[in-house]
């Protein structure tokens, strides 16, 4: 038997052949032994700790060197031959043995977090039994947890927020009496959630030194309450069990809905309203390993979910309707809206039940006829369905794309009355990769090898023509597009376009008469980041639109990026490029002037969008202000730290 791993994309040399004899039953003991290393050695290739990869969370258990050395003497392997060595391989993933002090301290304390924050999630239980062990008991400790006084931030009707900072918090030297304190707002509850998240590390000085957040959930008597506060913790120099010496304040928050508000702002009502339907049982719910274990892969069936849906009154009973994007080798779906709100499955008599890879979708009037037509994003092409008026489609036009297309989104760019077509392009099409694995990004911080965009203009009579080069917006055309927004930010009366790139810079078309210059980097609004959605609104009211971009909050990326050892011998713009990258979500407010935009990002507190995939400006209470709604995660498994 002989194991073969690509150098090209995982950088780690060949390792290659065993052979195993039968005679020995032993063997196939020692073969799983073997591939897991090389299934660890293949996951973690590309971690923050490894020599040429992106940051990413480092494993915190990394193969021991004993099990590398039982392979190399295993019973009944008569031949090993490693023509990359493997103790090279553990070094890499092993975040001491790589020179990575920083990581291997951030797994120990993320830990001791993690265990402390379970034993305050019940208050009435907090003894110095149960969390002294969790601080250094040969120095006095110091621990500045809850302000003494708070300010009020924000009331109405329905919530009431308190800010406080560190200038009033008194230091305590008892951790039971200090963790009380912060917690006694939320008195009136047994079980409460608590969450703990590290994110920047110092390993330099005379401590080792944390930025760390964290959050408390639960009823009070006031109303249910959410404690967000921000903490510096240092902690003995103690790689393997580090234990906290001090914490010091640096931002407090709470956050209350008040109880008159019997019912919670938001209810998942997705299973009343879908849950008669036999496609929801039966599809819908089941995870994408149910169906790959089921449809071939070859199929388009992939485990990066980038697919979206599409809302819009298809029949014409001024109820908006709802279409949903599948993975490969599953058929999209059509559901209609009833008269008391839920959902009915119409897709076998509407026509749109595609089986290929779709991604994004568009319910938009194409032809001006008064109902809403259907633009779906198919992998490397792009169909457009013509309506007949009551949820009956059929395919009108269809065209091949420069990349793979994950989204969508229309507007009449020309003024000539009609809506226009633009495709986010990701993936090149020269290199027809499907089903939404990523490319390689080149450089990681900047890439510039993406697919092209395309803007599609509408000639009328089912007509459309591929006009992005004439009309300008081929240039920086070379990115990983995620998403696009139009908005006439400049207010000449035409819509402007904004494009949020994954893996750098994006980009801010300005529409004069209906042709487009990038004036990203002219008004100071490029983002470099890794860029997901994009928002247009006036989140302060002076009349001008502002714009939030969603990006990655990467707790690794918060850490790596700021060591000496990271890319050392980059240039100082370069390291500032991939600290901001990892920073998370972006707001850029437009100046009174019209001359550009700020980034208002941190003052205003909304960075911390978590692994952003979108966002939306919406007005969830009816105040006149918009407020944010970010949508975040990744894989439904356990959250190792950068979820």
């Amino acid at each position: 038997m002989y194991l073969l791993v690509d150098n090209q994309n995982f950088d780690i040399y060949y390792f290659c052949g065993v052979k195993a004899s039968r005679k020995n039953s032993g063997h196939r003991l020692e073969l799983l032994k073997l591939f897991r290393i090389l299934t660890i050695t293949l996951c973690l290739s590309w971690t923050g700790c490894s020599r040429t990869s992106t940051p990413e969370e480092p494993h915190p258990l990394p193969p021991s060197p004993d099990l590398v050395e039982d392979i190399q003497t295993a019973p009944g392997l008569e031949q090993t031959t490693f023509i990359a060595p493997l103790k090279d391989a553990y070094k890499r993933i092993d975040p001491i043995e790589d020179g990575w002090d920083s990581e291997a301290f951030s797994a120990a304390a993320t830990k001791q977090l993690k265990l402390l924050a379970k034993k305050l999630s019940v208050p009435s239980r907090l003894s110095n039994d149960s969390i002294a062990k969790f601080f250094t008991q040969d120095t006095a400790l110091n621990l500045q947890l809850k302000p003494a006084r708070l300010s009020e931030f924000y009331r109405d009707a329905e919530f009431h927020i308190q800010r406080g900072g560190p200038e009033s918090a008194p230091f305590q030297d008892d951790p039971v009496i200090a963790f009380q304190s912060l917690l006694s707002s939320i008195q009136s509850t047994n079980i409460l959630q608590t969450e703990v998240k590290l994110y920047r590390v110092d390993t330099g000085g005379n401590d080792f030194t944390s930025h760390v957040r964290f959050n408390a959930t639960g009823q009070s008597t006031e109303g249910r309450i959410q404690i967000n506060t921000e903490w510096l913790c240092h902690w003995t120099r103690d790689i393997e069990t580090p234990h906290i010496k001090r914490i010091a304040l640096l931002s407090y928050e709470e956050s209350t809905r008040l109880a008159k508000n019997k019912s919670p702002l938001l209810k998942d009502c997705t299973a009343d309203l879908l849950g008669h339907n036999q496609a929801y049982r039966e599809q819908l719910l089941r995870s994408t390993d149910h169906w790959r274990s089921r449809i071939p892969v070859n199929l388009g069936l992939d485990v990066v979910a980038n697919h979206g849906l599409a809302l819009g009154d298809v029949n014409g009973d001024g109820l908006d309707d709802l279409y949903l994007c599948q993975k490969g080798g599953l058929p999209n779906r059509l559901f209609l809206q009833n008269p008391d709100g839920t959902l009915t499955d119409h897709t076998a008599q509407s026509g749109t039940d595609w089986l290929d890879y779709c991604a994004s979708a568009l319910i938009v009037d194409l032809d001006n006829d008064g109902d809403r037509d259907l633009v779906v994003s198919q992998d490397f092409k792009l169909l457009l369905m013509e309506n007949d008026g009551s949820g009956r489609f059929e395919l009108s036009f269809g065209t091949s794309t420069h990349a793979q297309t994950f989204s969508i989104t229309a507007a009449d760019f020309d003024l000539d009355g009609d809506l226009d077509i633009y495709a986010c392009g990701y993936n090149p099409s020269a290199d027809r990769v499907r089903s939404g694995t990523l490319g390689e990004p080149l450089p990681y911080h900047d890439a510039q090898n993406g697919g092209r965009n395309m803007l599609l203009r509408n000639e009328g009579e089912w007509q459309f023509n591929d006009v992005t080069e004439t009309v300008g917006l081929s240039h920086n055309n070379n990115r990983f597009s995620f998403a696009a927004a139009w908005e006439d930010y400049d207010d000449d009366g035409d819509p402007d376009l904004y494009v949020s790139n994954d893996y750098g810079r994006n980009n801010l078309y300005q529409n004069t008469n209906g042709r487009f210059v990038d004036v990203a980097a002219e008004l100071g609004i490029e983002d470099m980041s890794a860029g997901m959605s994009a928002s247009w609104g006036d989140f302060n009211r002076d009349g001008r639109f502002d714009i939030y971009i969603s990006n990655m909050f990467s707790a690794a990326g918060n850490r790596i990026t700021f060591q000496r050892q990271f890319k050392p011998g980059a240039p100082k713009t370069m390291l500032a490029q991939y600290q901001r990258h990892a920073r998370g979500n972006s707001l850029f407010q437009a100046d009174l002037d019209g001359g550009g935009f700020s980034d208002v990002s941190v003052e205003q507190g909304v960075t911390m969008g978590r692994w952003a995939w979108g966002s939306r400006f919406v007005d969830l209470n009816n105040d006149g202000w918009e407020d944010l709604v970010v949508a975040n995660g990744f894989i439904s498994t356990e959250d190792t730290g950068d979820l």
